[in-house]
């Protein structure tokens, strides 16, 4: 993360509270590209605008409807979110983690711990981005494995072949159309629901 430049954005109540954010950040030699914005109203819509590879969220009182917008774009997986509180309710931690926020931080916004807390909640967010995707990629294919099993079990009651004869055909198919071979077990069981 040190070799490439970050696109940042910083988001407070006013530029008092934005500022130590700012101040922690611009050590990085002026490399990383950083937006401020004052206020959490439109930040949904900066985000989608900008595609930061962090948000940084100062708050200075733990409003409901504000801690709750941040928890929405943290959930949303659109890059991490590091928040700064001075305060927060009984709670509030839990559901940070529980939201996706990469790195929550109680009364504790000092300018020289800024780029080691980002540093730490970008490589957080890598590695749980990388969990989801294996995560999907297992899903996916136990789906697949799924699929192809009850295509070589119709298979090979309508056509009375052995289950590897059944996977070969699959396979064949598959080869011949440049299709998936889940995508060719998808059709034949869609094939046998219209026959019956």
């Amino acid at each position: 993360m040190a070799d490439k430049p970050l696109t940042i954005l910083v988001a407070g109540p006013d530029a008092d509270a934005t500022r130590p954010v700012e101040n922690g950040l611009a050590g990085a030699g002026g490399r990383d590209r950083i937006t401020v914005v004052h206020g959490f109203a439109d930040l949904p819509a900066r985000v989608a605008a900008l595609a930061p590879d962090a948000v940084v969220a100062v708050l200075e009182t733990s409003a409901p409807a504000t801690l709750d917008g941040v928890f929405r774009l943290a959930r949303s997986g659109a890059c991490a979110v590091v928040l700064f509180a001075d305060k927060a309710p009984p709670g509030a931690a839990a559901q940070a983690a529980e939201a996706g926020v990469a790195a929550f931080v109680l009364d504790g916004l000092h300018p020289a711990r800024v780029r080691p807390i980002l540093e730490t909640a970008l490589a957080r967010f890598a590695a749980f981005e990388t969990l989801k995707r294996e995560r999907d990629e297992a899903r996916t294919q136990l789906a697949d494995r799924k699929l192809i099993e009850r295509a070589k079990g119709i298979l090979m009651q309508q056509k009375s072949l052995t289950e590897e004869a059944a996977y070969n055909a699959l396979r064949k198919a598959a080869m011949k159309q440049g299709r998936r071979i889940a995508d060719i077990a998808q059709s034949v069981i869609t094939a046998a629901q219209i026959e019956l």
